[in-house]
């Protein structure tokens, strides 16, 4: 249903009017940044994903047809380099303009929770109501599972207007309808998950902390430190333990984790929920929707 009211509003937003016939083309590094530059824009920008649905932010080799788009792009919305890496050296080539989300002022960044693979398996289930708390590795670089970090990147979107052909005073009222729908959604899943916020669960790596931070849940248990690594025996001995200790039956299964080893760990009445991070399998839709969905399957899950 939400999905459905997000669609009418773009039909009536105010920028719906503004379309040319030579539409400027907007890339969006990953598929979330699409969905935020759909809700709010519209139709008036074509709006591509730089990514192939069978790729992460990890990957480091990309095709030349994806070289090609960030060259044709008018404009680039990504993370930036430190959430990106790999994406930085092709936006070096890049003949538009850029707008990076780590480079604006508010975004918040949390550290990876660091696993080793040797201890005890006690990292990563400490609450995830304080920012200061997960100082403990690199760049978490899930930088839009914060509804914040999105509500930061369109309000920086205006000052991009007239790159694209667009004025100023139009993305502005549409940004401001955007923030006005998000904090209805922030209240509305807030209130959903808030009786399972003392629920426990596990994930192959620490994919879900910004989601955490932002609605109030546990943060995660990871098995590894990414999901190209399995963990070593003792770990995986650790896990168990603590799986048992605290009544762990909850799996968040992101598409890249290795699904034998959640079913080695995940026993009994404990429950496998597959949700993407990146909400690849969701189609075309805006920003609200992937939030919606990650709130269901953290609701099924926990």
């Amino acid at each position: 249903m939400r999905t459905l009211l997000v669609f009418v509003l773009l039909l009536i937003s105010p920028l719906s009017a503004l379309g040319a016939d030579s539409k400027p083309r907007v890339l969006a590094s990953i598929e979330p940044l699409a969905m935020l530059l759909r809700e709010v824009l519209g139709d008036t920008v074509t709006v591509d994903t730089f990514l192939l649905p069978s790729q992460t932010p990890h990957d480091s080799s990309f095709t030349p047809g994806q070289a090609r788009k960030v060259q044709q792009a008018d404009l680039v919305v990504w993370l930036g380099k430190d959430a990106e890496p790999s994406l930085a050296k092709l936006m070096a080539r890049t003949r538009g303009d850029e707008l990076a989300m780590l480079s604006l002022e508010g975004i918040y960044q949390r550290e990876m929770v660091a696993v080793d693979e040797d201890e005890d398996g006690h990292h990563g289930h400490g609450h995830g109501h304080g920012h200061e708390d997960h100082n403990h590795g690199p760049l978490d670089p899930h930088l839009w599972l914060s509804p914040d970090n999105m509500l930061q990147l369109a309000r920086a979107l205006p000052d991009q207007a007239d790159k694209l052909g667009l004025t100023s005073e139009a993305v502005s009222t549409a940004v401001s309808q955007f923030a006005a729908r998000l904090a209805a959604q922030r209240q509305a899943i807030q209130a959903q998950l808030a009786p399972l916020s003392e629920r426990p669960y596990i994930s192959h790596h620490d994919a879900w902390g910004y989601f955490a931070e932002s609605f109030g849940l546990r943060q995660v248990t990871p098995i590894s430190a990414s999901t190209e690594l399995s963990p070593g025996s003792r770990r995986f001995i650790a896990l168990v333990n603590q799986i048992e200790q605290q009544g762990i039956r909850c799996v968040m299964a992101e598409p890249e984790s290795r699904r034998a080893l959640l079913e080695r760990l995940c026993t009994g009445q404990c429950r496998i929920v597959e949700a993407d991070p990146l909400g690849r399998d969701l189609g075309k839709v805006g920003y609200s929707a992937l939030l919606d969905n990650l709130a269901n399957s953290f609701a099924r899950c926990l």
